[in-house]
């Protein structure tokens, strides 16, 4: 029985590096396609980040939602500034082996489903779940060995652990 059990462990094993070497080889490859940033003010986005990290923050003038992947990275989106469409957004998000933080202004009514595996999603808001009177930000999509975290703050406010804005690259003097 141990041999049994420690056969079956061997392969499990076995198939979790084979799994996480395959994925880390697409992620490479699909780095190289992954669109850019979209603009601040697009009403919609799509977005991808593939073993980086990048922080948009929004300024759309009514946001509907849109789609962002997040592969061996990490992101912050930052909602603050946007105007949500006054029929709700929806935003699906997915989340492998890295992490999104999604931050919105406080009251913003928000509802996270979906699924997580070895990881998950966490709403720290006190907002109420989005309603047909009030509806707000859906957030749905699925986590594997990550994690994706809502936080509300106020315009302008600093969200610890957010990355950091990144300074222009130094142009190249004269040698």
């Amino acid at each position: 029985m141990i041999r049994f059990l420690a056969r079956l462990l061997g392969i499990v094993i076995g198939a979790s590096v084979a799994a996480g070497i395959a994925s880390a080889l697409a992620a490479v490859s699909y780095r190289k396609k992954a669109p850019p940033l979209p603009d601040a003010a697009a009403d919609a986005i799509d977005l991808a980040v593939v073993m980086d990290a990048a922080k948009l923050a929004s300024t759309a003038a009514s946001f509907r939602g849109g789609r962002a992947i997040c592969w061996y990275a990490g992101l912050d989106l930052d909602l603050r500034e946007a105007t949500l469409d006054p029929a709700g957004a929806q935003l699906e998000i997915r989340t492998v082996f890295g992490g999104t933080r999604v931050a919105v202004a406080p009251g913003v009514p928000i509802r996270i489903s979906g699924r997580a595996l070895f990881g998950g999603a966490m709403n720290t808001t006190d907002a109420p779940a989005p309603t047909l009177d009030a509806p707000g930000l859906e957030i749905t999509g699925f986590t594997l060995f990550g994690g994706l975290q809502v936080v509300a703050a106020e315009r302008g406010e600093a969200i610890p652990g957010w990355v950091p804005e990144r300074a222009p690259a130094p142009a190249p003097g004269p040698a």
